[in-house]
Formats: C-alpha cells, sequence, structure tokens
C-alpha cells in the first residue's frame, strides 16, 4: 500500500524557506470568537505556547503559530515544519508535552453539581396593556404619493420639507407603487397614477 504525498505548492514552498529568517513568532487560537495572540522571539516558544493553548481551549479549536517576516508578512507554519518522525521523542516535543500537561492540569475541576430542588409555581403574568393605536394621519410615504399625483408638479425640497426627511428615495417609491416618475428640465417631478 502506498502513501500518497501533497505536492507542495510553490508560493509554499517560497514561505517554508523565508521561516528560518524570522524574528519573531505568534501562537494564535480563536477563543469565544476573539483571537487571541501571543508573540515570541523563538519558534520553539510559540510551538511550546501554541500545545498550551490546545490545552486550554474548550472549543477543539487548535492553535496556529505563525512566522512574522521583516516585513510583517505573516507565514503559516505548519505543524511538522522542522521535525521528522525520529524527533517524536525530542526535547521540543516533551516540552510540547509538558505544557499541555501542565495546562490541563491548571483547568479547575468541575464542581459536582448539588441536587435540584422543585420550584414552585411561577405566578400568572399580569395582562399586558393593549397597544395603543398609530395615530391616524397619512404615513410619509402616502404624502409623498399625494404630492406627486397632484396637477401641480412638486420639487424634491418640496416633498423633503412636507415629510420632514431628507433622505428620500423617490422613484424607490415610485417603482414600489407601480407608478411612473417623470422629471421635467426645470427638476420639478411628477408621477403617474398607481396601476
Amino acid at each position: 500500500m502506498t502513501t500518497a504525498t501533497k505536492k507542495l505548492h510553490p508560493a509554499d514552498a517560497a514561505d517554508l524557506a523565508l521561516i528560518p529568517a524570522c524574528k519573531k513568532f505568534t501562537a494564535t487560537i480563536l477563543k469565544a470568537n476573539k483571537p487571541q495572540t501571543t508573540e515570541h522571539d523563538s519558534l520553539a516558544a510559540a510551538r511550546i505556547e501554541a500545545a498550551r493553548l490546545n490545552a486550554t481551549a474548550n472549543n477543539s479549536r487548535k492553535a496556529l503559530v505563525y512566522a512574522i517576516t521583516a516585513e510583517g508578512r505573516a507565514i503559516l507554519v505548519p505543524a511538522l515544519y522542522g521535525r521528522t518522525p525520529a524527533d517524536a521523542g525530542s526535547e521540543a516535543a516533551k516540552a510540547d508535552d509538558k505544557a499541555r500537561d501542565a495546562a490541563k492540569a491548571a483547568k479547575p475541576a468541575k464542581a459536582a453539581k448539588a441536587e435540584k430542588q422543585a420550584k414552585p409555581a411561577k405566578k400568572a403574568k399580569a395582562a399586558k396593556p393593549a397597544k395603543k393605536a398609530k395615530p391616524e394621519g397619512k404615513s410619509k410615504v402616502e404624502i409623498v404619493i399625494a404630492m406627486l399625483l397632484r396637477k401641480k408638479p412638486v420639487t424634491r425640497a418640496d416633498i423633503a420639507e412636507a415629510v420632514a426627511w431628507p433622505a428620500i428615495n423617490i422613484k424607490a417609491i415610485c417603482t414600489r407603487k407601480g407608478m411612473k416618475l417623470k422629471q421635467a428640465a426645470d427638476g420639478t417631478l411628477s408621477a403617474s397614477a398607481p396601476k
């Protein structure tokens, strides 16, 4: 049985070649939908912090280690970068395991839940007062339509003043109501009756 190896993209290979020259590394994890990032001077320190973050995360997310170039560009460091299968018992791997174990031990144990007592029945809520009826009168859209249907053409300024609504999309109102908006050369507006 043969195992297929993933072919490395040239851009990824170029990025991996930049990692040894990096002087700054970060370990980042997403906790409570907010990234938590710590900065380190060595890849080994960032990996140890990533292992600690993995152990303390309650959301099954994994911490990512990035190498920061001199230009400030972040390069994702693969988990196996710089490691061989023989490194499994190396000092760095042992340090990762120690950090993971220490972080797990530092997690507080959950307290045993006390038996719940029966809750008393809830009191009936008072009836809500009836909602106040809308004051009688025309809506702003109805006022705009009435002004556009008059025999006398109106300007945008007249409409905005009448409805106290400066940001108004008259064209959208006419389209929604099935009316055809007409604009004269002098800037006055009128509309055909709704269909």
